[in-house]
């Protein structure tokens, strides 16, 4: 089974549509059948959080966020460790 059309599909159809003068109007927000705030949301794929394609790389110590601690631990090559105990590796050269 073929998987259905997006939202979006349909909504470019339809001003394709009416670009070509069908005389069908697009719905207001809040009217009867109109998307909602929600389902459009989902379609545009803005979810809530979240890290999406090659993010998730770079997310370095997996806390669903990138932040200055994920680059340090690039930078060095491995973990990024609290405290001083950075400082001192990087002095000891190490």
């Amino acid at each position: 089974m073929a998987k259905k059309k997006g939202l979006w599909a349909n909504i470019h159809a339809k001003r394709k549509r009416i670009e070509a003068g069908s005389g069908e109007k697009m719905r207001k927000k809040g009217a009867k059948g109109a998307p909602t705030e929600a389902q459009i949301k989902e379609a545009q794929g803005k979810k809530s959080g979240g890290l999406v394609g090659g993010q998730k790389k770079l997310d370095k110590n997996k806390d669903g966020k990138i932040s200055g601690a994920d680059f340090k631990m690039m930078k060095g090559g491995g973990e990024f460790l609290a405290g001083n105990s950075n400082r001192r590796r990087s002095r000891n050269g190490g």
